[in-house]
């Protein structure tokens, strides 16, 4: 049974007005995030299971970092890159040591601040969206 605190919803609240994720959810969103911390702060802390996983995700969204934005970009693209490995005069086959960078978290964060032109080859373009 998990249980959020006034306290835990502040936290992320403020952290989300911080770092200016605030702004990104929608009007419904925000209200409910506000009536539950009246409601943490007056009653007592919020025990309702779905309401709980909701606030747990509007915490995450709210905590989440430039950085970890760009890490979570770079993973994806990591991802797509080693599901095209398979193919057939892929990148793999004339830079093997690919693989090994995709591993590296430094690589991987780099990745994610790249992007992409479009320039690869119309056979190979495992970059694009």
């Amino acid at each position: 049974m998990s249980v959020i605190t006034y306290e835990e919803l502040l936290a992320s609240f403020r952290k989300g007005l911080r770092n200016r994720n605030w702004r990104k959810l929608n009007f419904l969103d925000k209200a409910l995030v506000r009536a539950s911390l009246w409601y943490a702060k007056h009653r007592g802390s919020i025990v309702n299971t779905a309401l709980v996983e909701k606030l747990l995700a509007f915490a995450e969204k709210l905590k989440e970092t430039k950085g970890m934005r760009i890490f979570k970009r770079g993973f994806e693209k990591a991802v797509k890159m080693l599901e095209k490995s398979g193919e057939e005069g892929g990148v793999f086959t004339w830079a093997p040591q690919l693989k090994h960078w995709l591993k590296d978290p430094d690589y991987i964060f780099w990745l994610g601040t790249v992007r992409w032109s479009g320039i690869a080859t119309k056979g190979n373009n495992f970059l694009s969206k």
